[in-house]
């Protein structure tokens, strides 16, 4: 059913693999730009968790809490944003989009033994603007319930004015605790892509990378996300339900950076505590965001 604002879908499909999706996305660089619609919706069915492959992921980075890492649920969620970026009502090419924003919550209990229906929906900005940014969201559903929602936003790639001024970075006050730091090295991501699945070349190799205006593979901001949700959950001894994240700049490999935290205010009814990594070198912040145990 099609109509001025939306687009849906009757019946709900399997959820492809996300490698062979990748490469279907090479076709979408002809497309024109130009949205006819402001939503795309779809429904999509997802079988249960692969036991293995969680275990694999929470092994990757250690520190968990959670059974079900709130980070791992992106990775569907991600196949969910392709599959519908693949159809003809996305205007954009797919290839070199930069994530902006996530957010993932857990609202009730996960069955480990049971699928999921992700109910997906992409809102379109007005193509001319300065910044093209599609918001995504899908929610996961088990037995007409919504155990989790999962909100990103993404920069479509677009030629960057010259002469940008460059911001300085200021040290975090006292308030803030330095928990750790990470090494990160350059086949870092290619790493994260076997894991993931992930394998947008900004994220693999120079060459490719600087085709999309990086001069080094950048790191998936999900893996520093996921990184920064492990070493939380281990220094509180609690897991989070709810995770949100700004990636502010793409952290080119290889890097040194440090994850810097400060608990909820007391004034915050919300019980929300904050997090930021931080370049080493410079300290300007890479990605923050917010979460709640």
């Amino acid at each position: 059913m099609t109509n001025a604002n939306n687009i849906g879908t009757a019946s709900s499909k399997a959820l492809a693999p996300l490698p062979g999706m990748l490469a279907r996305s090479v076709l979408t660089l002809r497309r024109s730009g130009e949205p006819a619609i402001r939503q795309l919706r779809a429904t999509y069915q997802l079988p249960a968790l692969d036991a293995d492959h969680l275990e694999a992921y929470c092994h990757a980075f250690g520190g968990f809490v959670s059974e079900i890492p709130l980070t791992y649920l992106y990775l569907s969620a991600q196949r969910a944003h392709l599959s519908l970026m693949l159809t003809p009502e996305f205007p954009w090419p797919v290839p070199g989009m930069v994530h902006v924003s996530n957010s993932v919550s857990q609202l009730l209990p996960i069955d480990l033994n049971k699928g999921f229906t992700l109910v997906t929906k992409i809102k379109l900005p007005q193509a001319g603007g300065r910044r093209l940014r599609p918001a995504y969201c899908v929610e996961f559903m088990q037995d007409g319930d919504c155990v989790a929602v999962c909100d990103s936003i993404y920069q479509v790639m677009q030629p960057q004015p010259a002469g940008t001024a460059r911001s300085k970075a200021h040290a975090p006050d006292e308030n803030w605790q330095n928990l750790t730091s990470w090494q990160l090295p350059t086949y870092l991501g290619r790493e994260y892509a076997r894991l993931s699945g992930d394998y947008n070349p900004i994220h693999i190799h120079p060459w490719l990378s600087r085709w999309f205006g990086f001069r080094q593979p950048i790191i998936h901001g999900m893996y520093m996300s996921a990184r920064a949700h492990a070493e939380l959950e281990h220094s509180l001894g609690c897991p989070l339900q709810r995770i949100d994240v700004n990636f502010k700049r793409p952290v080119t490999l290889p890097a040194q950076v440090s994850l810097w935290h400060r608990d909820a205010e007391e004034d915050d009814v919300d019980g929300e505590g904050r997090y930021q990594v931080r370049r080493s070198s410079d300290m300007h912040i890479m990605l923050e965001g917010s979460y709640r145990c």
